[in-house]
């Protein structure tokens, strides 16, 4: 079965990034991807699009992400995340997967974070307004707080969230398993 074309611009960044996969290697993809959400975050037509896209909901363990494609190749998936006024994300890894997370709406504060004695402290923070992409490598604890407007953000995963382990922090140093977002497959046509 044939999937659903995508906007212009989505279909122009999955073909780049299927070319990232197949010709380099290493930390440097993940740059180069920050580089790509970077210029796909200019798009007027995803900018649009996502005016509609509707704030995840939470079944009580984890909060949705919208699924709008995962590579068959190569596995990366492309991810929405839309947060009301304030909302945050606890402290949490993303396991062996990278993650490349771009804002395309409101501003959004990315607290990276390491173990310490007594739990773990700021290590450093990232303001990332319209267009602002920072990356999140494997095993990195972290944290994001929305602004005082709704946030949108498109998200780029090395692997669709379930099909690793990843943990969420607790402020007495001890993790908790969870599987990650609920993956809500919506379209991005």
């Amino acid at each position: 079965m044939e999937r659903k074309k995508m906007l212009p611009a989505v279909e122009k960044f999955v073909a780049e990034m299927r070319d990232v996969y197949a010709t380099t290697d290493g930390d440097a993809k993940w740059d180069r991807c920050r580089e790509l959400l970077a210029e796909l975050l200019k798009d007027p037509d995803l900018q649009k699009h996502a005016q509609n896209w509707p704030v995840g909901g939470f079944d009580g363990k984890k909060v949705d992400n919208l699924l709008f494609y995962e590579d068959p190749d190569h596995g990366f998936v492309i991810n929405g995340l839309i947060k009301n006024p304030g909302g945050l994300a606890v402290p949490h890894d993303h396991g062996k997967a990278w993650t490349v997370y771009g804002v395309l709406a409101g501003d959004e504060r990315i607290v990276q974070m390491h173990p310490s004695e007594n739990g773990f402290e700021q290590s450093e923070a990232t303001e990332c307004g319209p267009g602002g992409v920072d990356v999140v490598p494997p095993w990195k604890i972290h944290a994001e707080y929305a602004g005082d407007e709704k946030t949108i953000a498109v998200i780029v995963r090395s692997q669709r969230s379930g099909t690793f382990e990843q943990y969420r922090h607790n402020e007495d140093g001890t993790k908790t398993m969870f599987p990650g977002p609920n993956q809500v497959p919506y379209a991005l046509s």
